[in-house]
Parts: C-alpha cells; sequence; structure tokens
C-alpha cells in the first residue's frame, strides 16, 4: 500500500485501460471502486461482479442439472451485458452515463462481469433522509414531490425499453451537483433478476429490498413496471413523512404486510401533504398492479407541484418553446424515420441480410442487427412471403434483446399469417406461439400470453430434448400467467403438472424440483 495515496503499489487494470483504485462501496453482488481511465485521462466508476465459479455450482459435476445451471448462469450473463448497453443507449439525465463493459475469467475459473460508469460527486438519497429531522423540520413538500418526479421521469424512459428496475430505494438514488437525481444500480437489479418471471432452472431467490418490494414480488410473480412504481411509492410515502408504509410487527412480517395491509395515509405522519398526492401515494401502493399509475402519470401527476406550470391556454404544445424547461427530464418516444422510395429488397440481398444479421447476433451485437432487419422489411413490403421471413426474424431478434413490447407484436402478426398456409404443428407456427407467449408474459400481460402459451403446449410433440425443455419452461411460465391473473387454483394445478415433468427429467431429489417446491408453498400460502 502506497501511504501517500491510500491506492494499492500495483493497481489493477481492467483491459489494460481501467485503473482499479480505492473501495468506493459494495453491496450483495458487486464492488465499486474508485478508478481512472488511463486512456482518456478521466476518473470513472468502477463496479465489478461475479457469478458463481464452475466448481461451486449445487449439482453433482457434468449432470444434466449442473448442465442447465450453468446454462442458465451464462444467458443470465449474456443478458447483463445485452441490457447495461440498453441503458446507455437511454441518454437521460438520470441514468449514469456507461463508458464500457465486459467480462474477465478470475484465476479461480469463474467470471467477473465489470461496469465502467461516471463517477458521481454527491449523496445517497438515504443520507439525505437519515440527514433530515422529520419531527422539527421536515423537508418540503417541493423536495419531495421533485424527486419523487424526477426518480418517475428516469422509470417512464427505462420502462419504454421493457426494462425493470426492480430495487428502487434510497440506497440506489443519488443526488448530484445541480440538483439532479440519478437512479443507479440497473445492472446490479437486471443481474439478479434475470427477466421479469422467475425461471424454472434458476435457484430460488427473491429480487429487491424487503421495505420497497411489491406484492408480487414477495410471492414471487412477474414482475413488471407496475413493481417499479410500487416501489417509487413507498420511497415517496418515506420521502414526505419520514416512514416507510410499512414496519415488519409482532407477529405479522414485513412481507404480510405488503400482501395484505392498507397502507397508512401520508396524510396521518403530514398534516400539510396535499390531499392529491396523498391519493396518489395510495394509488401507487395498490395490492394490484394493473390499479397502479404507470410512471408517466406518476411525473405528470408531481409535475405541477415541482415546478410552476407555463402553458399557455389552446398553445401547440409540440411546438412550445417553453416544454423542455417544464419538462426537463422526460424524454419523448424515440421514432423512427420510415424511410420512402426505397428501392426493392431482392432474394440475394435478403439472405445476405439474414447472414449479416446472424454474424452480428453471434458477436453480441443486437442493435445493429435489428437496425438492420428494419431497414430491410421496409424494402420487402413487394413480396408478402419475404416480408414475412424478416417480420419472424426481427421479432427473435428483439426478443432476443429484451425489447419485449416490440417483439410480441411481430410474433402475434407473423403467426397469425403462417396459420394460413400452415398446420398448427409447423415449426415456423410454433416458434411464433412460444416467443409470443414468453413476450406477452415478459411485458406482464396474461390475457395475451395465455393463449399463446396454451397454443404452444399443445400442439408441439416435445420429441426433442430443446422441445421438452420448452414446453416445461412454457407450462411453468402458464402457472406464472394464473397466478399473475389472479387465479391461484389454477397456477397450482399447472406448477404441480410441472414438478412431475421436472421430476421425471432430473430426478425427484433435484435443485429443479427442490426449487418448483418452493414456488408450490409460497403460491399455496
Amino acid at each position: 500500500m502506497d501511504d501517500s495515496t491510500g491506492q494499492p503499489a500495483e493497481a489493477r487494470l481492467i483491459t489494460g485501460r481501467y485503473r482499479v483504485d480505492g473501495l468506493l462501496g459494495k453491496g450483495g453482488m458487486s464492488e465499486v471502486y474508485y478508478g481512472y481511465d488511463e486512456r482518456l485521462d478521466r476518473p470513472v466508476a468502477v463496479k465489478l461482479l461475479q457469478q458463481p465459479s464452475p466448481g461451486s455450482i449445487p449439482a453433482a459435476p457434468d449432470s444434466p442439472e449442473a448442465v442447465e445451471i450453468l446454462d442458465a448462469l451464462d444467458r443470465d450473463r449474456k443478458r447483463f451485458l445485452r441490457e447495461i448497453r440498453t441503458t446507455a443507449q437511454l441518454e437521460h439525465p438520470g441514468t449514469p452515463a456507461v463508458y464500457d463493459t465486459g467480462v474477465e475469467t478470475l484465476s479461480d475459473g469463474s467470471p467477473q462481469l465489470w461496469l465502467i460508469m461516471q463517477l458521481l460527486r454527491g449523496s445517497t438519497l438515504e443520507a439525505a433522509i437519515l440527514r433530515a429531522d422529520y419531527d422539527a423540520a421536515p423537508p418540503t413538500i417541493a423536495w419531495a414531490v421533485s424527486i419523487a418526479a424526477q426518480i418517475a421521469a428516469v422509470l417512464t424512459d427505462v420502462h419504454r425499453v421493457d426494462i425493470v428496475h426492480r430495487d428502487i430505494k434510497p440506497a440506489n438514488v443519488m443526488l448530484v451537483d445541480g440538483g439532479l437525481v440519478k437512479v443507479l444500480d440497473f445492472g446490479i437489479a437486471i443481474l439478479r433478476g434475470a427477466g421479469a418471471l422467475p425461471r424454472l432452472t434458476q435457484v430460488d431467490r427473491t429480487v429487491g429490498t424487503p421495505a420497497y418490494m411489491s406484492p408480487e414480488q414477495c410471492l414471487g410473480k412477474s414482475v413488471t413496471s407496475a413493481s417499479d412504481v410500487y416501489s417509487l411509492g413507498c420511497l415517496l410515502h418515506e420521502l414526505l413523512t419520514g416512514e416507510v408504509p410499512f414496519h415488519a410487527s409482532t407477529g405479522m412480517p414485513l412481507r404480510a404486510h405488503h400482501l395484505q395491509s392498507t397502507p397508512p395515509s401520508v396524510l396521518t405522519l403530514r398534516t400539510d401533504a396535499p390531499a392529491a398526492v396523498a391519493a396518489l401515494v395510495a394509488a401507487m401502493l395498490a395490492k394490484d398492479p394493473a390499479a397502479r399509475p404507470s410512471a408517466e402519470n406518476v411525473y405528470a401527476a408531481l409535475l405541477p407541484l415541482a415546478s410552476a406550470p407555463a402553458v399557455p391556454e389552446n398553445s401547440d404544445e409540440s411546438r412550445d418553446p417553453t416544454l423542455p424547461f417544464r419538462r426537463p427530464l422526460l424524454a419523448p418516444p424515440k421514432r423512427r424515420n420510415r424511410a420512402t422510395g426505397r428501392p426493392r429488397l431482392t432474394d440475394e440481398e435478403a439472405d445476405q441480410l439474414q447472414s449479416n444479421v446472424r454474424v452480428l447476433l453471434e458477436n453480441d451485437r443486437p442493435s445493429e442487427a435489428i437496425s438492420l432487419l428494419e431497414d430491410g422489411l421496409e424494402r420487402a413490403s413487394h413480396d408478402p412471403f419475404l416480408e414475412l421471413r424478416l417480420r419472424h426474424f426481427l421479432g427473435a431478434t428483439l426478443f432476443h434483446a429484451g425489447e419485449f413490447s416490440r417483439a410480441a407484436p411481430l410474433f402475434d402478426v407473423a403467426g397469425r399469417d403462417y396459420r394460413k398456409h400452415m398446420p398448427p404443428t409447423d415449426p415456423f407456427v410454433l416458434d411464433c406461439s412460444y416467443y409470443a407467449g414468453h413476450a406477452y408474459a415478459e411485458m406482464g400481460k396474461p390475457d395475451k400470453a395465455l393463449p399463446h402459451l396454451r397454443f404452444y403446449v399443445q400442439n408441439a410433440d416435445g420429441s426433442t430434448d430443446d422441445e421438452s425443455a420448452k414446453i416445461r419452461e412454457s407450462r411453468f411460465v402458464i402457472a406464472q400467467m394464473f397466478a399473475t391473473a389472479g387465479r391461484p387454483d389454477e397456477a397450482l394445478a399447472e406448477l404441480k403438472a410441472v414438478r412431475l415433468l421436472l421430476a421425471a427429467a432430473f430426478g425427484s431429489a433435484s435443485t429443479q424440483v427442490r426449487n418448483l417446491d418452493k414456488q408450490i408453498s409460497r403460491l399455496s400460502n
């Protein structure tokens, strides 16, 4: 150790460029360090995450169970890297700038994922709440509301691209110079969640922080944007009153309060709070995810209290020059310009396009692959079958990039068109129903997911190991959708049927079966 600087004598370099200096902090699965980008001569934050080494997998080496778990860990890693790139593309002032990411293999064989980010200078919201004196001089309503509005603006932006934070809490929010709020730890939340739905093959775990967890998170159900709104409701309640809505009590754990108890009104602890804000918090804390407002609606409701309205009556808001000042943090949806007068796509060009897309996907560059397919699709309208092939391919690419809200309708349309000419058991028909069902499930839409998933299960024959695994996974998701739709008896029946399939494939004492037993027990309570 160099006593003059407090830095290691031989600091670690990541990819020969990013120097890892002193520890900033650590969480459940990560450590954050002061760092330095030696190429661009600037300070950075270095976040290091580590997955289990192959030798620590809770299964016999080379067993089907171990292979399944290792495959799941690999999917988690790839999805983490893809979604980190997605957050890097948001360009929202409320998210830290992401500079670089990758993975290294440590000496014990375990993979370590690293993330290079903007070094923020400020304090966490957790520290600000702890410093505040809510009894003698509570923070102003405007202070609380403006912080929550900025978080809602960030969530609005990330929910548009199918990212769910899963762990909104004061420790994951930072106040920086200029009064900006930064929402942190998207990467950690995504890595731990690895999808909106619990996975059949993953070790049982609940993502989130108990005081801020939605009822559906407590039950291990599908996690959607509504879960983030619930967590933000808990946080806004705390910002206004100094107290989270629920505390563990004698004879009633915190989880039970989230599931059963009516949250106390903000007005009981903060008499000067506007009634509209108290009503908004109550709506955000609704037990039913469908009853909660969207993050954008939360932003809109809070904005008048965070800044004075300045919209002239009967004005054209799209050209109002005050708009960037009144709504500076709510980025508009990204619109893609459709080209006109483009040359038709030939069969040869289509074949080359699909080859190029496969190369991009093999190199984990889905954004470029999506752009190529969108361009090709616009040029293929003259040939219905070519357009159908490209729509199917684009849907698959979007799905694997985690853009479920864009993928689902493409599979819907492609599956409908395939079924006009092909039997229900055709691989193209089944592929569309499988991915449409899973995409809608990831979005938390059981009414749309269930018909597709049941169609797939009824028509897939399970003749290969891969198809058998997809049937098991689809039936598990069907159970999740039944639970989400408030049909617990059907959910339990489906989970018990899946248990028989898992026991036949992996053995009744396997991790998969033990995992599922926990899900069954949780749903039965």
